[in-house]
């Protein structure tokens, strides 16, 4: 998860650079490259578990990572935005592979445990957004933009490495399923047909679209309608420094309380902080230190609901943990990129899409999980 934040957010800053050594028209061509890794991504998530169950965890996940190793290399070679687009969705493909990392914990770990372990990871995780677009703001000073893929690559390189030395193979030969299409139906069917999976499957796709709402419209928030400008950065550390205590504090919780209390608590705190910030908003009473308050707080509730959610969906799919990992990785990342632009379209100057978008979604996800919570747990 980590590698695929850095390749989102380190490239940030060198958007505008990029945009004009590649020759585009215009300067918005050059965010394509955000939205094809993340489409690269989304692809390469809904058909990698199935290979995943047939052959194994480990294999796609280095060769996803060698992919988006040789993508990085080669990008900075780039003669036009055609080839640079090609490039960053050959980067988003291999990263998706690394989707897999919930099927890893599934195959040692269940609820409550799952949970747990998820809740932990996100604590390095949230640090990411916080300290990538720095790094390559230094890096774009110092060295330009074909540096910042070269760094991509030598982080992949890492990560690739450690992968081959550390990471074990954890899905038993006993364990594993004919790989074809009849195979994949009957997974995706055993999927469907498990309430608590769709139902906090669907909840964590419309938590994952607020945030995406959030990330969308939060610097001409805090840069424009709050006249934060430059020091919009420090406001965003702020947010990411408290989700990420959030997230310690969440994995002592689930152990004593479990995933599905936790989950479930969490985002009726998280719909009741988001329809604070509509009320206050309606009041035209909205002053930016209350808004900074309200919004850090409703995030880290994202962060204990985001931590329960994906593993509490995987809870009944122990014998389809790959096929689950990539099916849900990929409708939850188009999903919430739909979502997350509609909020990010609607910005109008104020802070009332990104408001109304966490509140209706929360509300949204809040119904789903209800809803789970109607089915058992098979173990």
């Amino acid at each position: 998860m980590g590698l695929g934040s850095i390749a989102l957010d380190i490239m940030l800053p060198a958007l505008p650079d990029i945009g004009r050594a590649m020759g585009t028209p215009t300067p918005n061509l050059a965010q394509l490259t955000v939205g094809v890794f993340l489409l690269g991504a989304a692809i390469s998530a809904f058909f990698v578990g199935p290979v995943a169950d047939a052959c194994g965890r480990r294999l796609p996940i280095l060769a996803g990572l060698a992919m988006f190793v040789l993508a990085s290399l080669l990008a900075p070679f780039a003669q036009s935005m055609e080839m640079m687009l090609a490039l960053r969705l050959v980067q988003g493909i291999g990263i998706g592979t690394t989707r897999l990392s919930q099927a890893v914990l599934r195959d040692h770990y269940a609820g409550s445990e799952m949970a747990e372990a998820m809740s932990l990871s996100l604590m390095a995780f949230l640090i990411v957004p916080v300290v990538a677009p720095l790094i390559g703001q230094g890096i774009l000073v110092v060295a330009g933009w074909q540096a910042i893929f070269l760094t991509m690559a030598v982080l992949g390189m890492a990560v690739l490495a450690w992968a081959w030395l550390k990471l074990p193979e954890t899905l038993a030969p006993e364990s594993r399923r004919a790989l074809g299409l009849r195979s994949v139906w009957a997974g995706l069917l055993i999927i469907g047909a498990d309430r608590n999976a769709v139902g906090y499957g669907v909840a964590a796709m419309f938590l994952l679209g607020a945030l995406y709402g959030f990330i969308a419209t939060t610097q001409p928030i805090y840069g424009e309608a709050f006249g934060l400008g430059g020091f919009f950065p420090l406001a965003m550390a702020a947010t990411a420094i408290v989700q990420s205590g959030a997230a310690y504090v969440c994995s002592r919780l689930i152990r004593r309380f479990g995933a599905p209390a936790v989950g479930l608590v969490a985002l009726s705190i998280y719909v009741g902080f988001a329809a604070a910030l509509v009320l206050m908003l309606s009041l035209a009473a909205l002053p930016f230190w209350l808004f900074l308050i309200l919004v850090t707080a409703m995030m880290a509730m994202f962060t204990w609901a985001d931590a329960t959610l994906g593993a509490l969906a995987m809870t009944n799919l122990g014998s389809v943990a790959g096929t689950a990992a990539s099916a849900f990785g990929a409708i939850q990342a188009l999903g919430a990129t739909l979502l997350g632009s509609l909020i990010g379209q609607g910005y109008d100057g104020t802070p009332a899409s990104l408001v109304w978008g966490a509140f209706i979604l929360g509300i949204a996800s809040l119904l789903a999980i209800v809803w789970a919570r109607g089915a058992p747990a098979r173990g």
